[in-house]
């Protein structure tokens, strides 16, 4: 799949009229779906709890619109690795009943962590049968969607080894990385100098979203300590083929008080410009980018 961009459109809104609206306005045509409403006031449903008709209508909605379904942005393996099976069994079957309905590129997942008072190393084999149960439920019941693995502060991938400790028993086509510059620095790892050569052969997605380490505070890309910059000029657009959008600073203390959208349009707008300070192109798209002119 070409060089593109997502959005994981539930950061821009609950209702999903509302999230393809957005996403249309910003010129992002593929949806990173997580929670969503069916309707203006109804309640938002995490992407696993949609019924079986619902998928339908979700599916039928996003080819009217021109917006495709990117991600099925799952909970799956965002939790300990001793949780009630039968609770990982129902999200990874709905995960992977919602990215055949939808045509999903990806079904994201994440790598569980440790149980309570145990480590890392503790449970590494634990953690990687568990993940290996994932990739191969993917494998067998899924029509085409492959296992996009998130590193994540709270699991076992906090840092560049023991993501790779994960994929390595993988090739990419099996099970890929999207990228969180943000989760390392939360975890102090330097997120170019310490963990990408050791990640880079599975990283198909970047997730755009920084953190300035001595504040807390979550901010656009290339404003904290996620070395965006070093990271955007290492990136090879042949082989990273998505730049998703999921800014979180409508969580943020940068964000307070204002406009999801316009912060939605700010994240997307700094990613343009560091695509255009390192020389790499901007992704191609459907839609046209929107007001900014960017």
């Amino acid at each position: 799949m070409s060089w593109g961009m997502s959005g994981m459109s539930g950061e821009i809104a609950g209702p999903l009229d509302e999230q393809i609206a957005g996403l249309r306005t910003l010129g992002v045509p593929r949806a990173n779906l997580t929670k969503l409403s069916l309707t203006a006031d109804g309640p938002s449903l995490s992407i696993d709890e949609l019924r079986d008709e619902q998928l339908a209508e979700l599916r039928q909605r996003l080819d009217a619109s021109g917006i495709g379904c990117y991600c099925v942005t799952s909970p799956v393996g965002k939790y300990a690795v001793d949780t009630d099976p039968a609770k990982v069994e129902r999200q990874i079957a709905r995960s992977i009943e919602a990215a055949n309905v939808l045509r999903s590129r990806w079904i994201r997942v994440f790598s569980f962590a440790p149980r309570d008072g145990s480590t890392g190393a503790e449970d590494r084999d634990a953690v990687k049968g568990a993940f290996e149960r994932l990739v191969r439920r993917i494998e067998t019941d899924g029509d085409g969607a492959v296992a996009l693995l998130e590193n994540n502060y709270r699991m076992y991938t906090l840092d560049g080894d023991t993501t790779r400790d994960i994929l390595s028993d993988y090739e990419p086509e099996q099970a890929a990385l999207a990228f969180d510059a943000h989760a390392y620095v939360v975890s102090e790892t330097r997120p170019f100098d310490e963990a990408w050569d050791k990640v880079a052969p599975w990283v198909r997605v970047l997730h755009l979203k920084d953190y300035v380490a001595a504040t807390g505070t979550i901010v656009p890309i290339g404003q904290g300590d996620g070395q965006w910059p070093q990271i955007m000029q290492a990136v090879d657009p042949d082989v990273v083929e998505d730049l998703a959008l999921e800014p979180h600073l409508n969580n943020s203390a940068y964000g307070a008080g204002r406009d999801h959208l316009d912060l939605f349009r700010e994240a997307r707008d700094v990613v343009l410009a560091m695509l255009d300070a390192t020389g790499k192109p901007r992704p191609a798209t459907n839609v046209n980018w929107g007001a900014s002119g960017l």
